[in-house]
């Protein structure tokens, strides 16, 4: 058995060069049993940044154009701009974020509920991002929530995570509706509904083992 000093890797047969780098082998004077390396599959992050930057460029430059030749009364560049940056904030967070699945839900959810408030005020408040955006928003976070909870197969303990951010996405709209925020009631209605349904599932279905996890935290 042959050995690559470049790769490190062990290669069978009695080949001159590495089939992967094609540098000269040696002899293998040790015993693993090691052949070949694991090459984890990856995109080259790099690229997709800088098509990002550019993308953002253009998508800048096209709207202040239109906007130059074409006057309208919505200011597109602003909305441009508060569009790539909501972009990119939640990017970057995506990446930061990336190894804990609920603490990224929670994070998007609620930066995402901020910006739709910040950009609803800068353009003239209309009330669309509470009518709208955040019931909306709490909706696929509650559905993503019970997504990655069946597919992961997630344990008792995960789902009394599950349990209180899917109470947390429901008291938002809820308390929207009640102070009288709104100009549009169904969004918020049907958000509401959704987290229901959402607490109901996981109680009927995980509260037997919720309740034994919480027995060993709580000592009951």
């Amino acid at each position: 058995m042959q050995y690559c000093n470049h790769c490190q890797v062990k290669i069978r047969g009695n080949k001159e060069r590495c089939p992967l780098c094609k540098n000269m082998l040696s002899a293998d004077n040790s015993n693993g049993m090691r052949i070949y390396p694991q090459i984890p599959l990856g995109y080259d992050r790099h690229l997709v940044m800088r098509m990002l930057v550019f993308m953002s460029i253009v998508a800048l430059v096209v709207s202040f154009t239109v906007y130059m030749l074409v006057p309208a009364d919505i200011n597109l560049p602003i909305f441009t701009f508060l569009g790539l940056l909501s972009m990119w904030l939640s990017i970057i967070l995506v990446l930061r974020k990336r190894n804990n699945i609920t603490k990224n839900i929670m994070w998007l959810v609620t930066l995402v509920s901020i910006l739709s408030v910040l950009w609803d005020w800068r353009i003239g408040w209309k009330g669309w991002s509470l009518d709208y955006v955040i019931p909306a928003v709490c909706v696929a976070a509650i559905f993503t929530l019970y997504v990655t909870a069946k597919v992961m197969k997630l344990s008792a303990r995960d789902y009394i995570v599950y349990f209180l951010l899917g109470g947390l996405f429901g008291i938002v709209p809820l308390l929207f509706i009640l102070f009288g925020w709104l100009n549009v009631l169904y969004p918020s209605i049907i958000s509401v509904a959704a987290n229901i349904i959402f607490l109901s599932a996981i109680i009927i279905f995980q509260g037997e083992n919720i309740k034994s996890e919480l027995s060993k935290r709580m000592h009951l």
